[in-house]
């Protein structure tokens, strides 16, 4: 039997096949828009070993001078972040249990 830790919920049939393929194309979008970067440790400037981007009005990012942070643009482009996209949003309302939306949604 699978025991969770507190406040953890495995939802395995929640999203349909074609809702996670037009999730699927949603994040494709996003990373059309904003293209995925490599991020870098702070101080060392060692590179992480994920490639990521972020949509919302925020997007964590990290480089060697500035370390870890949001910040509202992409740190290669110097674009903002696209929105969230609306699929994404009903998501969090129905399984978040927060009545705020966020603020940052990171790709990877």
């Amino acid at each position: 039997m699978l025991v969770l830790p507190k406040g953890v919920r495995h939802m395995p049939a929640h999203l349909s096949r074609a809702v996670q393929e037009m999730l699927v194309e949603e994040v494709r979008s996003i990373v059309q828009q904003a293209p995925l970067f490599v991020p870098a440790m702070p101080r060392t400037g060692k590179e992480m070993s994920v490639r990521m981007t972020n949509c919302g009005s925020l997007g964590w990012v990290t480089d060697k001078e500035r370390g870890y942070r949001y910040q509202p643009t992409h740190p290669l482009t110097g674009e903002p972040w696209p929105p969230i996209p609306d699929s994404l949003l009903d998501l969090w309302r129905q399984v978040s249990g927060y009545a705020n939306p966020p603020e940052a949604c990171l790709i990877n």
